[in-house]
């Protein structure tokens, strides 16, 4: 199952990236692994969010989706930073393809983030690099941050990735971490549209009181109607006032591909 991107899900994407700082810090993980002089395709690259972050560890990025509305607003934004930081908006190539337009094609890095993977997949990517893979997983199921699990059922957990990866004698670096990657809010009014757009969260399951109530306060206004550990809490932010918070298991894999890659 690919992930439908619309304008209102890149919106939340860019929010909770740039409040928890999310894809910043996968770059600073996987920045050891790069190198300035080598091309890298993002495949999958969703809105690119984190190829702003590795461009200027790389010779040039081709972030690559079959998503048109993904790959318009990561064009649109590349325009819009060209004349404030050409070192990123220069190396930045957006482009519309699958994994299977991309065959005679080679990179000295290809990057997977969180859309999953099986072994079709894997294969496939691992053929188009000279050097290595970078894949990004989820370290649990169902840990996609505020949104649904992007990966389906059917795709490699990440100890499946390894279990693969062993039995077929990859050297391979695994790392993983959890990282905050929950959902901020501007107002009462946007945590509604948000559940409008999305409905139940998991299992999580916010109802509200009437807002037009004078006396009634934030606190009463979000309810929790389940037994969950987490919960929308206000921060001390003037642009995003309201927070839910999400731990998400990150499982990082650099698997090497050319010989006397170190």
């Amino acid at each position: 199952m690919s992930t439908v991107w619309t304008p209102e899900k890149i919106e939340n994407y860019k929010r909770a990236s740039e409040y928890t700082a999310f894809h910043r810090k996968l770059s600073v993980l996987v920045e050891p692994y790069l190198d300035e002089s080598w091309t890298l395709a993002d495949i999958g690259c969703g809105p690119g969010l984190i190829d702003y972050w590795i461009a200027p560890m790389t010779a040039s990025i081709d972030a690559i989706d079959i998503d048109s509305v993904a790959i318009g607003d990561l064009t649109a934004r590349i325009e819009d930073v060209f004349w404030t930081n050409r070192n990123v908006a220069e190396k930045i190539r957006p482009r519309i393809a699958s994994i299977d337009d991309l065959e005679s094609e080679k990179w000295d890095v290809v990057m997977l983030s969180f859309f999953g993977v099986n072994e079709d997949v894997l294969r496939k990517a691992l053929s188009l690099a000279k050097r290595r893979a970078v894949i990004f997983m989820h370290g649990r199921r169902g840990q996609a941050g505020p949104f649904e699990a992007l990966d389906d059922g059917g795709k490699f957990t990440a100890a499946e990735m390894e279990a693969f990866l062993r039995a077929h004698n990859f050297t391979y670096k695994k790392t993983v971490m959890e990282m905050q990657f929950g959902q901020p809010y501007k107002s009462i009014e946007d945590i509604q549209s948000f559940l409008a757009e999305y409905g139940s969260l998991g299992d999580r399951r916010l109802e509200f009181v009437d807002i037009g109530d004078e006396d009634v306060t934030d606190d009463e206004v979000i309810k929790r109607v389940t037994s969950v550990e987490e919960r929308i809490i206000k921060t001390d932010r003037f642009d995003y006032p309201f927070y839910l918070p999400k731990s998400v298991s990150v499982a990082l894999f650099i698997i090497l591909i050319g010989k006397g890659e170190k």
